[in-house]
């Protein structure tokens, strides 16, 4: 263990243990010594202090704090610096990620996924409704409770929604943001972006819930994100014949390479996750 994922403190809040050290940043689960409250710490690692990467923190906070009122976010307490360091303080939430879940392996999970499909959809609601982006959906970034109440995290790279006009003149940037197994090709090409680009990426991770597999594959970087644009779009009822019809027909739709064929709002496709039956028979059986 090396001295940056040693038990320490933020400011007022003491470090309990470390939850998550990604590329960036470290998450602890931390108390906050004036009032005895458990939150999680997210901090820079010192050799990500940059321009860049506080700039993505302060994103975080800035989309955090006009969700606020939703109980689909993490709430944010509090912002700062400790010894350079920049961090936010945000709600405890001890629940696991469906990234989590996605490793314990498809017969452990299968059952909850009638119940949990649909509560993927529901933090899209008010995220576009508020006018933003997430831009980067995936397991990794839904946490969610024993009753399948979910939660979204992770806005780093959040955007307000963008025209074809206001794509066109931006300057284009040489950086796809996003994780490339889940990204749209909008994304990929810096094209308007608007919900439907989080409801492809949803059905992308809800393709992967299905058949253990993400929707596409390659060798390179290049092959992934050129199948997102041009690839057949993947059928989970070819790869799990347990998928209604119904179901796999709704998934192609989110899976569109065109925004266009993709249900137009977060809420119009929660309606249909709710309604459209997921399996032919209860799995297990």
């Amino acid at each position: 263990m090396s001295n940056a994922d040693q038990p320490g403190r933020t400011g007022p809040y003491r470090h309990i243990r470390l939850v998550y050290a990604g590329q960036s940043s470290q998450l602890w689960k931390a108390r906050d010594e004036r009032d005895g409250k458990i939150v999680a710490v997210k901090r820079l690692l010192p050799t990500r202090v940059d321009r860049e990467h506080i700039a993505l923190l302060n994103n975080e906070h800035r989309v955090a704090e006009s969700l606020k009122g939703s109980s689909s976010f993490l709430k944010v307490y509090d912002a700062g610096r400790d010894g350079g360091i920049p961090y936010l303080i945000l709600e405890w939430f001890p629940a696991p990620s469906v990234g989590q879940l996605v490793k314990l392996g498809y017969e452990t999970y299968s059952p909850v996924l009638p119940q949990l499909i649909p509560a993927l959809f529901e933090p899209l609601i008010p995220l576009h409704a508020a006018g933003w982006v997430h831009c980067d959906i995936k397991p990794d970034n839904f946490l969610f409770s024993p009753d399948l109440g979910v939660k979204l995290i992770d806005f780093a790279i959040t955007e307000k929604k963008r025209s074809n006009l206001l794509a066109r003149f931006l300057p284009k940037s040489k950086t796809i943001r996003g994780t490339a197994t889940y990204i749209s090709p909008e994304q990929i090409d810096h094209r308007a972006i608007d919900g439907r680009t989080d409801l492809y990426s949803l059905g992308a991770t809800i393709l992967e819930l299905l058949t253990a597999a993400a929707p596409f594959s390659g060798n390179t970087l290049g092959e992934l994100l050129n199948k997102h644009r041009t690839g057949a779009v993947p059928s989970a009822a070819a790869r799990n014949r347990n998928v209604t019809p119904r179901f796999d027909a709704f998934l192609k739709s989110l899976l569109s390479p065109d925004p266009a064929g993709r249900p137009a709002t977060a809420q119009e496709a929660f309606s249909l996750a709710k309604r459209i039956p997921v399996f032919l028979k209860k799995p297990g059986a």
